[in-house]
């Protein structure tokens, strides 16, 4: 900007350029907005002078003449932003972009101009990490002026500059409540899966596993005589009520009857309370999986992330403790260990379920 006014100067004449343009500014546009804004950037390409202007000097034809807002378009409009809006650090953060702002005029007749102003504004949300983008405003004033008036275009940037945070603020309102990108925080809840379907069998207390559940024929390489295929998982419900996020984890604990198996020669009361037993791991899994996420810090920035990364930690730690309970029963061919087990199992599932 300063090479651009040197070179300025070096053409023209100091008493034909027009005087920077004053913005006024002072008056608090907005006194409580649901925002505050922490930085304004300037993203106009090679950041030009503001305003192309006709004027007409004694004894030179109207010429056009480039000029800036006093102190500099950026450092001035930056200024009216702030100076309009209250600072409230607890509100949202908002990052403003000036992507352009021009005003540019062309000769309509004797002594008379016809201008045009262009302002666009990009609205950002700050987070921790980087921005968001949120809403973008545009607008453009067409205007009228005899050739050395130019008392229309302070008014008239003025206006437009005030117009785009009152935009912004009416935009944010509206959008505060549903919109997931201004959420202030997260609720989480539970639920479990309890729908029955042909070929999985949904953890229910009330609903122990039956032989029949085993349908896959038992596999010429298998060295068991009955295996249960187990699985724990989740569906996630989300929706935004008031600026908050709840989540809904409907939690999966199953068995695909399709993928677990058992010999005529093993099926009995003892063999299927094995099997059973597995299945009731899972569910302890899953409960505490369930306890661990209520007591994390969810944010809207971070949830998603916490959730993911705890499924796979108590996922690993569900096959962990499988491995351990048939390893040390034996794959229940140790009745005392079995036994063991068989406690340990119930005492923790009559604390989850009771």
């Amino acid at each position: 900007m300063f090479l651009v006014s040197l070179m300025v100067l070096a053409i023209l004449p100091s008493a034909v350029l027009p005087d920077p343009i004053r913005l006024i500014h002072g008056k608090t546009i907005l006194s409580n907005p649901d925002f505050y804004i922490s930085k304004v950037k300037d993203d106009r390409i090679g950041q030009p002078l503001i305003a192309s202007l006709y004027l007409s000097k004694p004894g030179l034809k109207p010429a056009i003449y480039q000029t800036d807002l006093q102190g500099g378009g950026f450092e001035a409009i930056r200024n009216f932003i702030f100076n309009g809006v209250v600072k409230n650090p607890s509100a949202r953060p908002i990052v403003i972009h000036i992507k352009e702002c021009e005003i540019t005029e062309s000769l309509t007749g004797v002594n008379r101009v016809s201008g045009s102003m262009v302002l666009e504004f990009q609205f950002n949300l700050q987070k921790e990490w980087g921005e968001v983008s949120l809403t973008q405003y545009s607008a453009s004033v067409k205007y009228t002026r005899s050739i050395n008036d130019l008392s229309i275009l302070e008014p008239s940037l003025r206006k437009m500059l005030s117009s785009s945070l009152k935009h912004f603020d009416a935009w944010i309102n509206k959008e505060s409540s549903k919109n997931i990108q201004l959420a202030k925080g997260v609720n989480i809840s539970f639920s479990d899966y309890l729908v029955q379907h042909p070929d999985t069998v949904y953890y229910q207390s009330s609903r122990p596993l039956v032989w029949n559940d085993f349908r896959e024929k038992v596999p010429s390489s298998s060295r068991f005589m009955a295996a249960v295929s187990t699985y724990m998982g989740y569906d996630l419900r989300r929706e935004i009520k008031d600026g908050i996020i709840d989540l809904n984890l409907s939690m999966k604990v199953f068995v695909p009857k399709s993928a677990s198996w058992a010999s005529s020669g093993i099926k009995n009361d003892y063999s299927l309370n094995h099997e059973q037993k597995h299945f009731d791991l899972v569910k302890i899994i899953a409960e505490k999986f369930k306890d661990k996420l209520r007591s994390e810090k969810l944010n809207p920035d971070n949830y998603e992330g916490i959730i993911n990364v705890e499924y796979l930690e108590f996922y690993r730690e569900m096959n962990k403790l499988q491995t351990r309970y048939d390893d040390e029963t034996s794959h229940g061919m140790n009745k005392f260990k079995q036994a063991e087990w068989n406690r340990r199992i119930e005492n923790e599932l009559s604390a989850i379920l009771n």
